[in-house]
């Protein structure tokens, strides 16, 4: 029998979920591996510099890929983190505007409930994450390691793509998961969740996997760790896979 799946697509923030970056720790996607370990292979799909125009791409691959209404394997859930890079500042070369960002983000959410359509299980919930805050002065010194002069990103523009997405998922009833608040927001000592700027420091990675795990488990229940009955023999959610001894 073919164990359940999480499918994790994103930006950088997804591929360096495991903890890859300099004072990172242990990631998000780490942590949500560790949870479910033995009850649902963790598929991480994270590509750094990515867009929404560039995951609209490649996301048939990825649901392919990933066995995406194959019967190869329930799908938990999806997780689709974008809008760091189109936040970046009009005129540089990740941008794209909010609008172009909302209708991405709403065609690929009909991209994954449409290769689920002929599934004999349910459509899988897609929870949404914002992009989270960043801290300019910081991700302006990674900037100038790159060459270039100054930061090509603001919190603000983060908050306001922030929004845009929170807007899909009320149009779309996603689940959305506020990283931009959830992070502190502009709130002083906020970029303490963050290692560069703009990517997550350990304090970020235990957040955001915080935050997500009380998404699931408040919303929807039968897709988290089953915890009664020896994590195996319960009612409510997802059980330790074979016999225990």
């Amino acid at each position: 029998m073919s164990r359940p799946r999480l499918v994790l697509f994103g930006d950088s923030i997804t591929q360096f979920g495991f903890g890859e970056l300099a004072g990172s720790g242990y990631g998000w996607i780490s942590r949500l591996s560790s949870t479910y370990s033995r009850r649902a292979d963790v598929l991480s799909r994270g590509f750094s510099g990515y867009n929404t125009r560039h995951a609209l791409d490649i996301l048939p691959s990825v649901l392919t890929d990933c066995g995406a209404g194959t019967g190869g394997g329930r799908v938990l859930f999806y997780t689709l983190w974008f809008g760091a890079n189109d936040a970046a500042l009009p005129g540089t070369r990740q941008h794209v505007p909010a609008e172009e960002y909302a209708a991405n983000i709403k065609k690929m959410v009909g991209l994954i409930r449409s290769a689920h359509n002929d599934a004999s299980t349910p459509v899988p919930p897609i929870v949404l994450i914002t992009p989270p805050p960043v801290f300019q002065p910081k991700w302006e010194e990674c900037c100038k390691t790159y060459g270039r002069e100054k930061s090509d990103r603001t919190n603000e523009a983060s908050r306001q793509y922030g929004l845009a997405m929170q807007n899909v998922g009320k149009e779309l009833e996603c689940e959305t998961l506020d990283t931009w608040t959830l992070l502190g927001g502009d709130a002083p000592g906020y970029e303490l969740y963050l290692t560069d700027g703009l990517h997550l420091s350990e304090e970020g990675n235990k957040a955001v996997y915080e935050g997500l795990m009380a998404l699931v488990e408040d919303k929807f229940p039968n897709l988290a760790p089953m915890t009664e009955g020896e994590g195996h023999y319960g009612e409510v959610g997802v059980p330790l896979c074979e016999k225990l001894w």
